[in-house]
C-alpha cells in the first residue's frame, strides 16, 4: 500500500499503523536515516537522556532524522553525509529532547546544536530553526512507563505522525510480521 500525502489517512485505524509502520525507517542510537521514497516516514525511539534531530527540506520532501546521545558530534557527522551538497538544500531543523533531557541537558548538547546550525554555512546548504507554529500538541511521544520519548514525521505531508505509528515491543512485532 502506498502511503498517502495528504491528511485523509490521519484516521483511528488500526490497520493503517501497521501500513505505516512499513514505511518507517526508524534511527537507532548513535545513528542517522533519511526518508526514501519507498520509507517516507522518519522517526526514533528510546530518546531518554538522548536527543533527536529532525532535519526537513520541504522543497526536496526530504527529511533525516537522529539519534544522538553523549557522542553526538559523531552522529551529527554521520546525518551530514545523508545530506546530497551538490544540489540546493534548506533545511528546517528541530532538535527534540528525550523524557529525562527536556528538563536538564548537563552536556548542553542542544545549545552546541544551535551553534552549529547558526555557523555551519555552505553554498548548498541553508539550516534554520524549525518554526515552532507547526508542532502539534503530539508530535512526540513521552511514556511515563519507558521513561522515554519517540516521534515520527512524514516527509511527504511534512507532518508529525507519531500518534500513528507503532513503537517499540509493537514496532518489532509489526516488522516481524512481514
Amino acid at each position: 500500500m502506498r502511503f498517502p500525502s495528504t491528511p485523509p489517512f490521519y484516521k483511528e485505524d488500526i490497520i493503517l499503523k501497521k501500513d505505516l509502520t512499513d514505511i518507517l525507517n526508524l534511527a537507532k542510537m548513535d545513528d542517522a536515516v533519511i526518508s526514501t521514497d519507498e520509507k517516507p516516514v522518519v522517526g526514533t525511539q528510546g530518546l531518554a537522556t538522548c536527543f533527536g534531530l529532525l532535519l526537513y527540506d520541504e522543497s526536496s520532501k526530504t527529511a533525516i532524522v537522529a539519534h544522538l546521545s553523549t557522542d553526538w558530534q559523531v552522529t551529527l557527522m554521520k546525518l551530514l553525509t545523508l545530506i546530497d551538497f551538490n544540489k540546493k538544500n534548506n533545511f528546517e531543523y528541530l532538535i527534540i529532547p528525550g523524557f529525562y533531557s527536556k528538563d536538564r541537558d548537563p552536556y548542553n548538547i542542544r545549545k552546541k546544536l544551535n551553534v552549529f546550525f547558526e555557523e555551519f554555512k555552505t553554498q548548498n546548504a541553508h539550516f534554520k530553526s524549525f518554526d515552532k507554529n507547526k508542532l502539534t500538541d503530539n508530535f512526540v511521544n513521552y511514556d511515563e512507563k519507558t521513561h522515554s520519548a519517540e516521534f515520527a514525521f512524514d516527509s511527504e505531508s511534512g507532518q508529525f505522525v507519531t500518534d500513528k505509528v507503532k513503537f517499540g515491543k509493537n514496532y518489532l512485532e509489526a516488522v516481524k510480521s512481514r
